[in-house]
């Protein structure tokens, strides 16, 4: 096993024990507030909060499939890409103030 593949499957059991945990934290609080009937939450502030992530995303996306092509040692780029949305989706239930009423 080389080393690059070592370090895939490290960062990747990292990100999933990340994403796992996050989503049971997930899950709890959605279960514990389901039935909160003083429970509001007010979403009219999130519309346009994260445009700009969502844009280098796609900037990074795009970049990894052209520099794919340009040099085969780039297709690295797209496990890494996937292998940090799934711990950056893992730490956002982390993030996350549950609403409290």
């Amino acid at each position: 096993m080389s080393i690059l593949m070592t370090v895939f499957l490290v960062l990747g059991a990292a990100a999933t024990i990340l994403f796992v945990a996050g989503y049971v934290r997930g899950v709890r609080e959605a279960i514990a507030t389901h039935a909160d009937p003083e429970l509001e939450v007010d979403d009219s502030g999130d519309v346009n909060a994260f445009w700009w992530q969502i844009a280098i995303a796609v900037v990074a996306a795009a970049l990894t499939i052209a520099l794919a092509g340009v040099n085969p040692a780039f297709i690295y780029l797209g496990p890494l890409l996937v292998i940090g949305t799934a711990a950056m989706n893992g730490l956002a239930f982390f993030i996350d103030k549950p609403p409290r009423g």
